[in-house]
């Protein structure tokens, strides 16, 4: 009796462990274990690590982009195409591109700012300047004797000490005449630049030539004063496209650094493939064989390709800041806008204007005479108040009546004539500077001339006299002023929708600010 008890509690034991094995499993159907945690570590220049936590086995796990992995690992990752390329990618991405922050909202920025076109042009252009460059050096050794029994190294070594001498005193004086000038016209002082290098080099290859003996050392000496010009304008220029495109690309000033060092690393591969290009273009051009025919459409077609790259490499430099021509443009754009409206307003209506990119595209790059405006008077900004006083057509009195009224006025502005007589065809419109004045209100002044230019072209009075001309005058300068207080919000509001930044207003003037 005792032992069929024994075997039913055996049973019943059984049974429970049974039934609690099936609880478990339904348990781990009805709920399945969490997947593990992965945590992913991405830098700017497109590198990532994996990270994994198995907490089933409180393992940690790493993935093949961990820096402790086995050597099979990686030789695995090399053979596959994928890998590879991504390692390839990278490093090319690291060494030669700036790299993109996450706070950016477009991952293909270097794409949509045109800086990947820039580079590219960029360095089109660097390649062409090194491939004529080496071209130059072995017409100057020819011109210096190298290879002639009679040439002496005292006779080379003082014509390089002449033309180095040159140079310098070039590279001095330029930058005492242009220095404060390269910001204000970056774009049309890098294209100088790169049209003086040009010329230097043509220089350099025409200057051995037997027709011009004796013209040797002159013309070697010119063309490194316009090495000297290329050299200064460039290396002032180069800070403002760096400080752009960090800008651009990175959204503030301090990525400029970094933009330096990727350019940098750009042209050290250029330069190298360069030298080896130069070197097979030099042995094929010195053996003999190539026609002089060749040899002079080789270099014109390098010496295009150079200015073209060039020329479409600023196109992309889409500058929101105004400059002369910049501002010239859009205040007669804007001008033209309201003109024919009521009292010459459109207070109630929205004024488009073309925003930096288009302007970009129609900005001139050569140094020509700037844009005049049709029946327009010559304006003259920032002038000195000798200046001012002996053209302006205000008496000594009302003069000083001017300037105890208008303590706090941020600039003068009269019409003026130049010459004893006071003649419709001798006017000019005259703006002499405070020290209050700052970069938007240079902008205001600008609109306030344009304003008064367009009145005296509009005027139908005719002038028989001096009386009746200062007459003419001070009644546009009064509808003028009255004019502008109505038209400058407008301006102001249209140029900031369409993107240009009026605080950064840098035009050319005479320089002078008048204290008072």
């Amino acid at each position: 009796m005792q032992q069929k008890h024994h075997h039913h509690r055996q049973c019943h034991q059984w049974l429970v462990l049974i039934l609690i094995i099936c609880y478990q499993d339904c348990n781990a159907l009805a709920s399945p274990s969490p997947k593990p945690i992965q945590v992913i570590s991405r830098r700017n220049d497109g590198r990532s690590k994996r990270f994994s936590f198995d907490e089933s086995n409180n393992k940690r796990v790493y993935n093949h982009s961990e820096v402790r992995f086995r050597l099979s690992q990686v030789g695995r990752d090399l053979i596959r195409p994928s890998v590879a390329l991504d390692h390839i990618q990278s490093a090319v991405r690291s060494t030669f591109l700036p790299s993109i922050p996450r706070s950016s909202s477009s991952k293909n920025v270097l794409r949509t700012s045109g800086y990947l076109q820039y580079i590219l042009f960029d360095n089109i252009q660097d390649l062409c300047t090194s491939l004529r460059s080496v071209l130059a050096t072995q017409r100057i050794l020819e011109g210096v004797g190298v290879g002639r029994a009679d040439a002496t190294a005292l006779s080379a070594t003082l014509n390089f000490l002449i033309r180095d001498g040159c140079g310098m005193l070039a590279s001095l004086l330029f930058t005492s005449y242009a220095a404060s000038s390269f910001r204000r016209n970056v774009k049309r002082w890098k294209y100088f630049a790169d049209i003086m290098v040009d010329i230097g080099i043509t220089l350099e290859i025409i200057a051995p030539f037997p027709r011009l003996k004796g013209w040797f050392l002159p013309l070697i000496c010119l063309a490194n004063v316009c090495k000297a010009l290329c050299g200064v304008a460039a290396g002032a220029c180069s800070g403002a496209f760096q400080l752009y495109w960090s800008m651009t690309i990175i959204g503030t000033q301090d990525g400029i650094s970094e933009i330096s060092a990727k350019n940098g690393a750009q042209r050290t591969v250029i330069g190298g493939l360069g030298l080896v290009m130069a070197g097979l273009l030099a042995k094929a051009l010195g053996s003999g064989h190539v026609s002089k025919i060749v040899w002079t459409g080789l270099y014109c077609a390098l010496t295009s390709v150079h200015l073209v790259a060039n020329w479409w490499s600023l196109k992309l430099v889409t500058l929101d800041w105004l400059n002369s021509w910049r501002l010239h443009f859009i205040v007669d754009q804007f001008l033209r806008s309201v003109q024919g409206s009521v009292d010459g307003t459109k207070t109630g209506k929205k004024v488009h204007l073309s925003n930096p990119k288009e302007v970009s595209r129609i900005e001139p790059l050569l140094f020509l005479p700037e844009l005049k405006r049709k029946n327009s008077c010559p304006i003259e900004m920032g002038v000195s108040f000798n200046r001012f006083a002996r053209m302006s057509h205000h008496t000594s009195a009302s003069l000083q009546t001017i300037l105890s009224e208008k303590q706090k006025q941020k600039y003068l502005l009269s019409v003026g004539h130049a010459g004893r007589k006071r003649v419709k065809q001798k006017r000019r419109v005259l703006v002499a500077f405070t020290p209050e004045c700052n970069n938007k209100d240079v902008a205001m002044a600008y609109l306030h001339a344009c304003i008064v230019d367009d009145e005296l072209a509009s005027t139908s009075k005719e002038q028989r006299n001096d009386v009746e001309e200062i007459e003419i005058v001070k009644e546009v300068e009064t509808k003028a002023e009255s004019k502008l207080t109505r038209l400058f919000p407008l301006f102001e509001k249209s140029a900031s929708n369409a993107g240009w930044d009026l605080d950064r207003t840098e035009i050319s003037t005479h320089g002078y600010e008048i204290c008072y």
